[in-house]
């Protein structure tokens, strides 16, 4: 009840019933098997549609991969496993009920796990062994998902893939030896955000907002591309990514496993219980398949390699993003186009679709230079300029003042505030507290370290006050300093501090201290605070690093050296005990850590 309410609330309610009609060639359809097989068409079409107009080549995409990336030495083989592996990797997966063709789950393997962990590692070696992966395994049964517009049209459905519960077993067996090989050899651009442990979407967006204000220091200004693919995962041509794979060392047997699990796979749309007779995909990695997402990121590894070193490119599995310095005052833009020209030649020929009618661009120029004209090219096109676009669910303008940003965010965190407040009046303070992280503060953290020090920031922390006092009914002119430190919950400000330390303390290899920076090896009194980077701008010095070295840097040495969980429980524990509403109170509180 308490989600369907917050759903209800805030517009997020998917009509779980089924398609019961669909109009195709204006006919109306609506017996379920005839229905189901219709999507099935539809969702088996897509790729197909996508891809016709590109002139893709296997033979090219391979020659570009050997043109700018050196090939493995060491060929990959897969090891055997044994029961007792099956068990702790299976301890690794999402336990859910959702059934697949057969009606098991991940849930009903869970409770027998135990007992079939020795027959099925002799299956699995033996799949190992020969390089098949077996049939059964291949057989996805697809959901179709209504996204929004006419329930009648095809077109506004999206299909939910679930694959065998035995398939995300073997998948995830599979995937652990291949991370192990590509991160040995050190084979993942480091580019790539996505899918890749220990980096998140703030990540990838300290990579690309710093190459921005970077340009800025050099009296730049930067042009950020924001590529559109479409359906990239879905695309993904076969033959080209088994040539990919034999060019990072997997060979032999394992190449012809991952072979055989891409090949005569064939997907089955269930609707209303009833299920159509089921088709090939000829393309594509497998939807909600445990491996698919890293057989993407090797598809897509190579085009980084295409980026000029004084340009950028940040990936974040298909989402890229391109950021070029521009000299100002400059109205040539051949390299520009040219750039482009390369990206988008390395997409055709890899059979990924570059969607130029959604393919953003937005020029940065720092707060006090005059913006200059400009229209790129794509193959003959104009691109779309745009004032502001959305870079992972964060929306950044020209000046990088997060305006456009603040002003969406609130518009969210009224709607999660306004739910917090039903659910408050029907339930009680610990179930108003879950909403409130689960759906408010989750909205408020997400990025923060990226935007959390905007000039405009204080909307969202009215809009936190708001909610804090929906959960505990207070009135609208009661202080909350002391409610806070009470409830244990960080004010926005603090949960700001809270992330400039954390990316420092998980990034500290990158920085160096004072006593490092120095010369002649002289002894600072503060040579353990963190350096500071070089800056002409004032921007730059309290931009994202900047702000997050002069914020670790009033931490004590005695704190920043304790073991990672007691350095997080330590800290959270200050700013919950301070409850800070700015961040100027925090850098100017001499007594914090007293």
């Amino acid at each position: 009840m308490t989600w369907n309410i917050i759903n209800a609330e805030t517009g997020r309610v998917k009509d779980r019933n089924g398609v019961s009609e669909l109009i195709i060639d204006n006919y109306s359809i609506k017996s379920d098997q005839i229905v189901a097989k219709a999507l099935e068409n539809h969702f088996a079409n897509i790729p197909l549609s996508t891809t016709k107009t590109l002139i893709s080549s296997p033979e090219v995409a391979e020659s570009l991969l050997k043109q700018n990336v050196n090939a493995c030495k060491g060929d990959f083989t897969f090891r055997p496993i044994d029961a007792n592996e099956i068990i702790k990797i299976f301890k690794t997966l999402d336990i859910k009920n959702t059934t697949d063709l057969w009606g098991i789950s991940v849930k009903i393997i869970g409770t027998i796990v135990d007992i079939i962990a020795p027959h099925l590692a002799i299956r699995f070696n033996e799949c190992i062994l020969s390089g098949e992966f077996p049939d059964l395994m291949k057989h996805s049964k697809v959901i179709p998902l209504f996204k929004s517009g006419c329930p009648k049209d095809p077109t506004n459905y999206r299909p939910i893939s679930i694959l065998p519960a035995c398939s995300k077993l073997f998948e995830k067996v599979i995937l652990c030896q291949l991370l192990n090989h590509f991160t040995r050899n050190k084979l993942l651009h480091n580019k790539q955000f996505g899918f890749t442990r220990g980096r998140s979407t703030t990540d990838a967006g300290v990579k690309l907002f710093t190459s921005i204000v970077d340009a800025w220091e050099e009296s730049r200004d930067a042009l950020g591309v924001f590529c559109d693919l479409s359906k990239a995962f879905d695309c993904v041509q076969h033959e080209t990514l088994i040539r990919k794979l034999s060019h990072y060392g997997i060979k032999n047997t394992a190449l012809k496993l991952l072979s055989s699990y891409l090949s005569h796979r064939t997907q089955r749309v269930e609707v209303n219980g009833i299920t159509s007779s089921g088709s090939h995909v000829q393309m594509g990695v497998p939807q909600g398949s445990i491996i698919g997402p890293f057989l993407f990121l090797t598809y897509i590894n190579d085009l980084p390699y295409l980026v000029e070193n004084n340009h950028e490119i940040v990936l974040f599995a298909d989402d890229t993003s391109l950021i070029f310095k521009l000299h100002r005052q400059d109205t040539n833009y051949d390299d520009v186009n040219n750039a482009l020209s390369k990206v988008v030649h390395w997409f055709s020929v890899n059979n990924l679709l570059l969607n130029s009618k959604k393919t953003n661009c937005i020029k940065f120029s720092s707060p006090n230079v005059r913006q200059v004209d400009m229209q790129p090219e794509l193959n003959g096109d104009k691109l779309n300029l745009v004032n502001s676009t959305v870079f992972l669910g964060i929306t950044i303008d020209p000046k990088l003042q997060w305006g456009p940003h603040i002003c969406r965010l609130a518009d969210k965190l009224s709607s999660a505030a306004y739910a917090v407040k039903k659910i408050r009046l029907l339930t009680d303070v610990d179930t108003a507290r879950l909403v409130y992280f689960s759906y408010f503060h989750s909205l408020m953290s997400y990025g923060i370290l990226l935007w959390g020090n905007a000039a405009n920031i204080n909307t969202i922390f009215i809009l936190q006050k708001r909610a804090i006092r929906y959960i505990y009914k207070m009135k609208c002119k009661e202080s909350l300093r002391e409610k806070f430190k009470e409830i244990n919950i960080l004010t926005f400000a603090s949960q700001y501090i809270y992330e400039n330390i954390m990316y420092i303390r998980k990034n500290r290899h990158l920085f160096v201290s004072r006593s490092d920076h120095a010369l002649n090896n002289v002894t600072l009194r503060n040579g353990h605070k963190l350096a500071l980077p070089k800056c002409r701008l004032s921007k730059k010095s309290r931009f994202f690093i900047g702000m997050s070295i002069i914020i670790y840097n009033k931490i004590p040495v005695a704190v920043q050296s304790l073991p990672l969980q007691k350095f997080k429980k330590t800290i959270k524990q200050t700013l919950c005990r301070k409850a800070y509403y700015d961040i100027n109170e925090f850098l100017n509180d001499k007594k914090a850590w007293d």
